[in-house]
């Protein structure tokens, strides 16, 4: 019986999930992409896309390569590729990214950074 190639184990076509029932106290890292429609308590860190949901909280820092908030996050907010906040998130953090999408209606208390790693290097030469 041949089933073909084995796929790694690191690849997800759908999103691990915080639902929304659960409370949940601990740092959380993870290989693919993350939705929270719970309550997380501690940080998120991802190499995929981690969406906080209109009825999600993350009380702790969030990185990952995009990071979605429609819920509210209590933390600083990290995307490698981009940040989007939606319409009606709270973010009470900075948010840091090459690329930050802040919709209207959205609220933001915290810091905005939008220089590239590359680009903070070029900034500042060590001469």
């Amino acid at each position: 019986m041949a089933f073909g190639p084995a796929k790694a184990s690191t690849e997800s076509k759908t999103a691990s999930v915080v639902a929304s029932d659960l409370v949940v106290k601990g740092d959380i890292e993870n290989q693919g992409d993350l939705r929270v429609e719970g309550h997380l308590h501690g940080n998120v860190s991802g190499r995929g896309t981690i969406t906080v949901a209109e009825q999600g909280e993350i009380h702790g820092n969030v990185e990952g390569r995009l990071v979605v908030v429609m819920g509210r996050v209590e933390g600083n907010v990290t995307g490698t590729e981009k940040v989007e906040v939606l319409e009606k998130a709270t973010v009470k953090g900075d948010v840091t990214s090459a690329r930050i999408a802040v919709e209207e209606g959205a609220s933001v208390s915290g810091k905005f950074d939008t220089t590239p790693k590359e680009g903070a290097a070029a900034l500042n030469p060590k001469n």
